[in-house]
């Protein structure tokens, strides 16, 4: 009766605030925004890989690891001059590309075909995190320490913006035809163009002015408690428990990811960044980061599925092996829709433990090894769909957390077990019970017929 009360409350009251949230319009277009630069981060990241080996081969004695690393280097150093600026321009900018993408899908959402919205993002992004106390550009908030100052600042910059337009304040009507729709627009939106970037050239003064720091910094300042809260072994265990809670009641993911999307990639590119500088990859300033929460917490994708995909396989279960089959594939690359709904794994009380507490494991034990400095941090992104193992080589280019993910998948098999036994058995019983029934019903219906003109004809001829 408790578990029915508490299934009641979520399915009336926590899952319609749930989706609502999901569906906002600035969670969704952080996605999008977010989801399209995966190209950026990625290849940066194998840029970052080619460009920086893991191991000074001078300090390294005879033998094939110094020929190897050392083999790595003259392709770094031969490389560099063309990777090195790859990599400055794709995760080195990303907030500039954060800030268009914003602009975007904000624009698209609200059906405005010009390219204006998107100028205004970016002008609005670049007033506030690309211009120093003096007045002069500056790069140091175009990569991820600009990061929430993009999103912050596109999102005011935009949406003051559209105010302003459909209010037609200040508008600009050009009078007389022949004028290029172009030209009209731009006049059109000159007065709201304006506001909206004195507005934020007036931020960015006095933040500078009260607190002898950029925009940038205040704002980092502020996000610094979440941040400090996500990076911490309570904090990611909390949370993979709340999303794979509300996947159990049919709720996404993306509830909790899309608004902790901004987070992860914050650790990542400040990663990148240290890592480019020289730091150690087992000294990385943050461990929880994109990679962290796909490569090493949701191996197969939400829950750790992937071991429970591959005894779904090797299922006596007609049904179980059958979704086995079909989602063993997809769950090599993070994608377990089709084992969640195909077994199904929401709502299952039988295999309800396991479903939400083995991520939050993988979470922890990942956590400790590299907050221990036993496993290195990630600094590179190799997508959310990478094979795990292969996934946690690239994005920390150590062998350490190819093992730790490797054994990770056999323990979240063996957390998974004795509840997939269970739930097998009954699979089987109620297969089992539907045969029969089956058989029942050929064996007393006269009209249907035990066997088929064809093997009549057969038995004759033999």
């Amino acid at each position: 009766m408790k578990m029915d009360a508490f299934t009641g409350f979520v399915e009336r009251w926590l899952a319609p605030s749930a989706n609502k949230i999901a569906g906002q319009k600035h969670i969704q277009v952080l996605q999008s925004a977010f989801l399209t630069l995966i190209p950026f981060f990625t290849i940066g990241s194998f840029a970052l890989i080619i460009i920086t080996p893991p191991v000074d081969y001078t300090s390294m004695g005879e033998g094939f690891g110094r020929s190897f690393f050392a083999g790595w280097q003259a392709v770094a150093d031969f490389t560099s001059t063309a990777l090195n600026p790859i990599y400055q321009v794709t995760v080195g900018a990303i907030s500039l590309y954060v800030a268009a993408g914003i602009g975007f899908y904000l624009a698209k959402h609200h059906k405005m075909t010009t390219f204006l919205p998107v100028a205004v993002s970016l002008a609005t992004f670049a007033v506030l995190g690309l211009v120093d106390g003096e007045g002069a550009l500056t790069t140091a908030y175009l990569g991820g320490t600009g990061l929430f100052t993009a999103i912050v600042g596109s999102i005011l910059g935009f949406e003051l913006y559209r105010f302003l337009l459909a209010k037609r304040i200040g508008h600009i009507e050009l009078a007389g035809g022949g004028v290029p729709p172009a030209l009209t627009d731009s006049i059109g939106a000159l007065v709201p163009i304006t506001v909206v970037l004195l507005g934020a050239g007036v931020i960015s003064a006095l933040t500078t002015w009260l607190t002898d720091n950029p925009f940038p910094a205040l704002i980092g300042t502020l996000m610094e408690p979440v941040v400090g809260g996500v990076d911490s072994v309570w904090g990611i265990a909390l949370l993979a428990l709340l999303v794979m809670l509300l996947w159990w009641f049919g709720i996404h993911d993306t509830v909790i990811t899309g608004p902790l999307t901004p987070f992860l990639l914050n650790n990542l590119t400040a990663n990148t960044a240290a890592y480019a500088a020289g730091t150690a990859a087992i000294a990385l300033p943050y461990v929880v980061t994109e990679p962290f929460w796909w490569t090493f917490m949701a191996i197969g994708g939400s829950g750790a599925t992937l071991g429970l995909a591959f005894m779904a396989v090797f299922s006596k279960s007609r049904q179980i092996k059958t979704v086995g089959r079909l989602t063993i594939v997809p769950s090599l690359f993070n994608i377990n829709e089709p084992l969640i709904f195909g077994l199904p794994l929401m709502y299952n009380p039988v295999l309800m433990f396991p479903f939400v507490f083995t991520m939050a494991f993988n979470a922890v034990v990942t956590f400790l090894f590299m907050d221990a400095g036993l496993v290195a941090r990630t600094f590179a992104d190799p997508s959310w769909n990478m094979i795990s193992p292969i996934g946690a080589m690239l994005s920390t280019m150590d062998l350490k957390a190819v093992a730790l993910v490797v054994g990770l998948i056999v323990v979240d098999a063996l957390i998974y077990f004795p509840f997939f036994k269970v739930f097998e058995r009954q699979r089987i019983a109620q297969e089992q019970a539907e045969d029969s029934a089956d058989d029942s019903v050929d064996a007393t219906n006269p009209d249907i017929p035990t066997t088929t003109p064809r093997d009549d004809a057969l038995e004759a001829q033999a």
